[in-house]
């Protein structure tokens, strides 16, 4: 039995492992390249989210502070109208709870 073909590996074998090492060297550098490009894209679509959600927060809250306004002018220009509508809604809540 011929013993050296045992021990010694090839140099076949000795380059397949040199590919395989460098192939396996490629797929971690290009999945570190995939994996920050990922993070890179995700960083980026949550910037673009958190503009987005920062305006419509403002929008509501320039409408907000518009309702308001309204509100509080309605109420100086007819305090009158405003204490008969609380008077009507009192009645019409008191009302319904008798029944």
């Amino acid at each position: 039995m011929n013993t050296e073909v045992l021990t010694k590996p090839s140099p076949e074998l000795k380059q397949h492992a040199q590919d395989l090492k460098q192939h396996a060297q490629d797929l971690r550098r290009d999945g570190s390249l995939v994996a920050q490009d990922v993070k890179n894209q995700a960083a980026a679509g949550f910037e673009e989210v958190k503009k987005e959600a920062k305006t419509r927060f403002n929008d509501a809250r320039g409408t907000a502070a518009d309702f308001y306004d309204v509100a509080r002018n309605f109420a100086r220009e007819h305090p009158f109208g405003l204490f008969a509508a609380g008077l009507v809604t009192g009645l019409v809540v008191a009302g319904c709870r008798r029944k």
